[in-house]
């Protein structure tokens, strides 16, 4: 478990699940916000838009990537077109791709965390703040997302481990052999028929997810609105 190797992956799918998570985070609050706003009649429509990850299989949309991120895929294509390249450059079968694909996966979950902590505060909140003058920006940075705390913390803890123990992901669009720590586990396994090394790592994964977990329900305590106010 000390080799070189196996702390590479291990840590390589460390910050790739972070940079998944703090990414779902960035793009998940201004598509909560709109659901939140928004009228009745959109929001149906809006929150089918949002879960449509969710309504494909994992492996059918892992594929659906590939044709987006290939050499001659719709990324390419329109960049070469708008003339900012000159060739197709490389973003399949690499570490960005495994970011993009997970990131499509898990923003629902946050989405939806986030628009139920949303649900939970008075629109009185923010009518009274901005009565006391405060600006939509302060509004936001000083009372809505103070008390979407408790769904930021619920949102990151379900991406986190979605996205550290994804397989189906990193096998499509990751770079060729062991490129994250479940298929190395799933290469000690089947191929190698190393179980004792494939038990060991799949035991590291989950206490490190579970750490992860519980890091996190505490620093979510922690800075929780309720709790600060004690």
């Amino acid at each position: 478990m000390t080799d070189a190797f196996f702390l590479g992956v291990a840590g390589k799918t460390f910050l790739i699940s972070l940079g998944v998570t703090a990414a779902a985070l960035v793009l998940g609050f201004p598509l909560a916000a709109l659901m939140w706003r928004a009228p009745a009649v959109w929001r149906s429509p809006i929150s089918i838009i949002v879960l449509s990850p969710l309504l494909v299989s994992m492996v059918a949309s892992s594929y659906g990537w590939i044709v987006i991120l290939g050499q001659n895929g719709v990324i390419n294509n329109a960049l070469i077109g708008l003339g900012l390249i000159q060739s197709p450059i490389k973003l399949l079968y690499t570490d960005l791709a495994i970011g993009i694909g997970l990131v499509h996966v898990v923003l629902p979950f946050m989405v939806l965390n986030l628009v139920a902590a949303l649900d939970r505060i008075d629109m009185a909140v923010s009518e009274a703040a901005a009565s006391l003058g405060a600006n939509r920006a302060r509004i936001w940075w000083h009372v809505l997302l103070p008390l979407c705390v408790p769904g930021i913390g619920a949102g990151v803890t379900l991406c986190f481990s979605l996205s550290i123990s994804a397989y189906v992901t990193p096998a499509v669009l990751g770079p060729s052999g062991p490129n994250f720590i479940t298929t190395l586990i799933y290469q000690n396994f089947v191929s190698l028929y190393e179980w004792g090394a494939g038990s060991a790592m799949a035991f590291l994964l989950l206490i490190v997810a579970a750490s992860a977990v519980f890091g996190l329900g505490a620093l979510t305590n922690l800075l929780a609105p309720a709790r600060r106010r004690t």
